[in-house]
Parts: C-alpha cells; sequence; structure tokens
C-alpha cells in the first residue's frame, strides 16, 4: 500500500479516537453525583445564612439541594427579598446553580 493512502486513513481515523474520549469524559463527569452528605451541608448553610440574614425575613424559605443544586420555595414580601434569597444560596460553598421558585406575596390593600 502507498505510503499516502496509509497515512490519510490513518488521518480519518483520528478523529473519530478524539471524539470517543471527549465523549467519555462527558459522561463520567456528567454522570458524577455529589456526597448526599454535601447535600445536607449546603442545605443547612443556606438555612442559616437565610435566618442570619438582618436585612429581611426570609426564616420561612424552603431550601432544598440536590447534585449541588438549590432550590428555593415559598413566598417573600418583596422583589429584593426574592434577589437576595438567591444571592445568599450562591454565596455557599458547593452551590453549583440555584433554582429560585419563591413566589412573591400580594397584600391586600
Amino acid at each position: 500500500m502507498p505510503r499516502s493512502e496509509t497515512r490519510s486513513h490513518a488521518a480519518r481515523r483520528r478523529p473519530w479516537r478524539g471524539a470517543l474520549v471527549s465523549a467519555s469524559l462527558v459522561l463520567i463527569v456528567g454522570c458524577a453525583t455529589m456526597d448526599p452528605r454535601e447535600d445536607t451541608r449546603i442545605e443547612a448553610e443556606v438555612k442559616a445564612q437565610l435566618v442570619a440574614e438582618k436585612t429581611a425575613n426570609l426564616t420561612r424559605v424552603g431550601v432544598m439541594s440536590s447534585n449541588g443544586a438549590v432550590y428555593l420555595t415559598g413566598t417573600v414580601a418583596s422583589a429584593e427579598q426574592r434577589a437576595q434569597a438567591e444571592v445568599l444560596a450562591k454565596g455557599v460553598r458547593g452551590v453549583q446553580r440555584v433554582v429560585n421558585r419563591l413566589d412573591l406575596r400580594h397584600e391586600a390593600r
């Protein structure tokens, strides 16, 4: 077989190797889950931050953590409190993202 044909054949196979290695890494990293104790720690720390907040009453905000994603639920009095709860949650070590499902309480006039 001529040398030029061997090189072109090898060159065509190389992209598949790279793609296979990349796909394997994505699957391994993407399927990795956190230790459940880490989620428990994150929940406790987010709750502590919310309770310690002096400028807003965030003690009734529900907090759940799953694989580093923190879910905030419940009702708050203002958009500022909603944003503050999210900022506090994002500041906790290990939080990868925050899903803010907080509703605003509509006061009757």
